[in-house]
């Protein structure tokens, strides 16, 4: 059966969560004028590295993306999939870590974080161990509800905007290039479609279509960064810790029932960063399943959640967190970059040989 819409409402969802919080603060930190060319350019490696994978995955059409390295050799395999596990464990981390610090700030100020780390993690791990199937389910049920919210909050901001923010509007030394927020923005890019690789061959999905709702999104990714830009304009906007949650605070609204809109809206996000840490656990698991085998997957799952939960009690600040999104820097480039154009030379390399 053809679960397209539930498999895109995963990946949207996902990507709403990580764009609209650290994202726009990690663009303006890395320039600053003609921020459209550092997001047009991470959009084009994003959307040529995705139809890399889903090529390469196409010519597998009953295997995962385990059973596809395995072709290489056990060994070969485990050493190509250990990065991407320690990738899929540190951003569990970092994403538990920071929207913790952000729910903390924006509307649980008086409640302890590790409350509220217990929380997330509790959530994220019982959808985990009920499987993928209730991962996706989920995925549209929550998507369907809270998508109309954050088209409304988007539309809402523009009320605000003066255009004259935009310039200058290029960037003719690509300064951005040599700026360390610059890439650790990829963290926006780099996860979320990585489980196409990790469903089971009951899961089907039609590539067309993921890649149509790809396209669908990038206008988010400018919407992100250039609403508090044209907001704030860029000197003002470049020493705010969120951007865009804050530009959503400034709106007044007399119609709104609700004192602040931005509650709502940093509800939905942090709801969607819990599924997105459900999938990352379950990823997680399907891999030390198959390395190392012993204990059921769910018991896994619980490991790496307990694991999970004392690293993230050990890390003190919002600073912390931060110098963990630049040293991911290296994994991030291996799961965004490498990883899919190895599975793209295998699949090439079988229908050559068949």
């Amino acid at each position: 059966m053809d679960k397209s819409l539930q498999v895109i409402c995963m990946g949207l969802m996902s990507h709403f969560g990580l764009i609209f919080f650290i994202y726009p603060e990690r663009i303006i930190a890395s320039t600053h004028k003609g921020h459209w060319e550092p997001i047009l350019i991470q959009c084009v490696i994003f959307i040529l590295f995705l139809w890399l994978y889903l090529k390469g995955l196409s010519y597998f059409p009953e295997k995962n993306i385990i059973s596809i390295l395995k072709i290489l050799g056990k060994a070969f395999s485990f050493t190509l999939l250990f990065p991407v596990l320690l990738y899929l464990v540190i951003t569990t981390i970092e994403l538990v870590s920071a929207y913790a610090e952000v729910t903390n700030i924006i509307f649980l100020a008086n409640t302890p974080t590790w409350a509220i780390i217990t929380l997330m993690i509790l959530i994220s791990t019982y959808i985990a161990v009920k499987g993928i199937e209730t991962i996706l389910r989920t995925a549209l049920l929550i998507f369907c509800i809270f998508f109309p919210l954050i088209l409304l909050m988007l539309s809402i901001c523009f009320q605000d905007i003066d255009w004259h923010n935009a310039f200058p509007i290029m960037d003719t030394d690509f300064s951005f290039f040599r700026q360390p927020p610059y890439y650790t923005s990829f963290f926006s890019f780099a996860i979320v479609f990585s489980f196409l690789g990790f469903l089971p061959k009951k899961i089907s999905y039609n590539s067309k279509k993921i890649m149509f709702a790809v396209f669908l999104l990038i206008p988010f990714f400018f919407l992100s960064v250039y609403l508090p830009l044209l907001t704030f304009g860029n000197e003002t906007a470049s020493t705010l810790l969120f951007p865009f949650i804050t530009t959503l605070d400034k709106v007044q609204l007399q119609w709104l029932i609700f004192d602040r809109a931005t509650l709502f809206f940093a509800l939905s996000l942090v709801t969607f960063i819990m599924l997105l840490t459900s999938l990352l656990l379950w990823q997680s698991s399907i891999i030390m399943n198959q390395y190392f085998p012993g204990l059921k997957q769910k018991y896994h799952i619980v490991a790496l959640s307990v694991s999970i939960f004392i690293i993230c009690l050990c890390i003190p600040s919002w600073q912390e967190t931060e110098k963990l999104l630049w040293w991911n820097t290296a994994f991030r480039f291996y799961i965004l970059i490498v990883l899919p154009l190895i599975i793209f030379l295998i699949g090439v390399r079988r229908k050559r040989l068949s």
